[in-house]
């Protein structure tokens, strides 16, 4: 009974050090605490307000969306257009944009990308309470900016043998699926990137990823060649 207890206070020791580690790592208790108690980081907030002291640039094209957008330089993707802002905060959902469509609208953009649902997906939502705001936001573009030409980017695979994640790709195929629906409800273009980007069992392509869920070069590579189709489409 002695030697049960010492090996369980061995190993309660060991998991509070992991934690403290992990908690060390991610800032502190206050900000993982933050963390805990509110929807957005501070990160999250610090793109949002650079964003908002940004210069007007009528006409530009906007990639907007999450963490897929936020990571791909896309001024230099298409150094050959004038204005290209990219508008992706990484860990964005549905909710998260309509929030800032001021401040994209506020540019009068000739082109709008969108990419964005993954988040809603991990933090638990169907694709059936996903779509009424995603329509909401399409809808809201185009009233505000109907001279827009607004392009709904189909979301990415993932990969969940390199990754665990808490969604997978029949959900994401489904979240697809509504999206292509809003598509063609708006007379919209719908890019489906998302076959594009997949191995032979239906994963997002290791040669695309690291992680499982974000793209590399190669798949940033790939995702140009098909948003190229639009951006030469007068």
């Amino acid at each position: 009974m002695k030697r049960f207890l010492v090996l369980s206070f061995l190993l309660n020791l060991l998991l509070a050090a992991g934690m403290l580690f992990a908690v060390n790592r991610v800032g502190g208790w206050k900000l993982t605490v933050h963390r805990l108690f509110h929807g957005e980081s501070a990160m999250y907030q610090h793109r949002k307000s650079l964003f908002e002291r940004m210069p007007a640039r009528p006409g530009a094209v906007v990639f907007l969306g999450d963490s897929q957008i936020e990571q791909c330089e896309w001024q230099e993707m298409y150094n050959d257009l004038p204005h290209v802002l990219n508008r992706g905060i990484g860990g964005d959902h549905v909710e998260g944009i309509l929030g800032r469509l001021d401040e994209v609208l506020r540019h009068a953009p000739s082109r709008v990308f969108l990419l964005v649902g993954v988040n809603d997906l991990l933090w638990g939502k169907s694709p059936e309470e996903i779509e009424p705001r995603y329509r909401d936001m399409v809808q809201r573009i185009r009233r505000e900016q109907p001279d827009a030409q607004l392009v709904l980017l189909s979301v990415l695979p993932v990969n969940t043998d390199i990754r665990s994640l808490q969604t997978d790709n029949t959900a994401i195929q489904a979240l697809n699926a509504c999206i292509a629906r809003i598509a063609r409800d708006f007379a919209l273009p719908f890019v489906d990137l998302y076959n594009n980007l997949t191995d032979a069992t239906g994963k997002l392509s290791a040669q695309f990823t690291s992680d499982g869920i974000h793209l590399n070069g190669l798949g940033y590579a790939v995702v140009k060649k098909q948003v190229e189709v639009m951006m030469n489409d007068e």
